[in-house]
């Protein structure tokens, strides 16, 4: 019996990187998934990828920095497979490198709006259905949330954010559902390169050498800590942060 056998998962940020990993993984694992995303083209190849390996998944589009889409996916994913198990709320964006006097008002809102705000929102609109099916909510926060840098505080600030969140929103599922929130740290995807100027192989070098296991995140590795969150496994473990860095936030202490 595969992992997530019967249960019905919705993923945010699922058209690439990360949440396209994770929705793979989760098809794989026997879930029926509903692929939530911006970009709709991306997010129908995903769709295309899970049925060509068998599995089952809708697309959804979805701004999830706005109420009507979030409670759009989540009454989406109910109509097409008739229930909620498990939402993995991975959909984020960085923040333009700056320091804080270099920086509009307008990037607050719109990092907050991506990075959290729709953490809060996706949660609102399907709490009491994963109460229902003693489901679980994933959160993403970052290794920004535990060590901040200067020019990424609001990315930083917004990701721990979420890990707060993770722990009253595990408060608040109790006792029926469960919520925890995963730290990446540098992830290979898409993202990466948005947070470093003149970003190449090289630089992409020296971060992995900057983790003690010397190597970037793979967004398998990401996906991996979200099935054991959504799957039974973890059904002990709630309001939890868990780091998967590599070792990034532990490479400055190494002698």
């Amino acid at each position: 019996m595969a992992r997530l056998d019967n249960k019905v998962a919705l993923i945010t940020g699922a058209g690439s990187g990360m949440g396209r990993a994770a929705s793979l993984l989760f098809a794989q694992e026997g879930a029926k998934v509903v692929v939530a995303d911006f970009n709709e083209e991306n997010g129908k190849k995903v769709v295309e990828e899970i049925k060509a390996q068998g599995g089952q998944a809708a697309f959804v589009f979805a701004d999830v920095s706005k109420a009507e889409y979030c409670k759009g996916a989540v009454d989406f994913t109910i109509e097409t497979y008739g229930k909620i198990d498990v939402v993995f709320c991975c959909a984020g964006i960085a923040q333009k490198a700056g320091m804080i006097w270099e920086l509009d008002e307008s990037e607050f809102d719109k990092v907050m709006a991506v990075n959290t705000k729709s953490s809060w929102l996706m949660a609102k609109y399907s709490a009491l259905e994963l109460k229902k099916n003693h489901g679980s909510l994933i959160l993403i926060g970052s290794t920004a949330a535990i060590r901040p840098r200067a020019t990424q505080g609001l990315y930083g600030a917004c990701k721990a954010a979420n890990n707060n969140l993770a722990i009253g929103l595990a408060a608040e599922l109790a006792p029926e559902a469960r919520c925890n929130c995963i730290n990446p740290g540098p992830t290979a995807t898409p993202m990466l390169p948005t947070f470093v100027q003149a970003y190449n192989d090289q630089v992409a070098d020296e971060i992995a050498g900057g983790t003690l296991l010397k190597r970037l995140v793979d967004p398998m590795d990401i996906a991996n800590a979200a099935l054991f969150f959504a799957s039974d496994e973890s059904r002990s473990i709630t309001g939890v942060s868990i780091l998967v860095d590599a070792g990034a936030d532990k490479a400055r202490g190494k002698n």
